[in-house]
């Protein structure tokens, strides 16, 4: 076999196991911006738990950061229990302090109190 066949062999089979990867590859940056992108996510595919797990890591992070309980809060409609992510998004409201911080609290009562409709239909 010449060396230009054993090259494009090599890059063949380095494209095909690297195309073999899981269906749901999140980025993996340690910052409270990327777990709150990967808790919606996963919320988007019905994976609770592992949201949750995203969204506790957010705030661990950066206990100031709104977008993280306001993923915590959803999670907690999620799970059957939207009148204690009310709680939790209330909770957040004494940390809001900018416009997109607003927008974004006020996106999670809206998600939650349309969760919460959808459990009493």
């Amino acid at each position: 076999m010449s060396q230009r066949s054993t090259l494009i062999l090599l890059l063949l089979l380095v494209s095909l196991f690297g195309a073999c990867g899981p269906d749901t590859i999140f980025l993996r940056l340690d910052t409270p911006a990327q777990h709150v992108k990967n808790g919606h996510s996963l919320l988007s595919y019905g994976k609770i738990e592992a949201a949750n797990k995203e969204f506790l890591r957010a705030a661990t992070l950066d206990d100031k950061y709104v977008p993280a309980y306001v993923g915590i809060a959803l999670v907690q409609g999620h799970q059957g229990n939207p009148d204690q992510g009310f709680l939790t998004l209330e909770q957040a409201k004494t940390i809001t302090m900018t416009p997109e911080e607003k927008a974004t609290l006020n996106e999670g009562y809206r998600q939650l109190a349309e969760l919460k409709q959808k459990r009493l239909n």
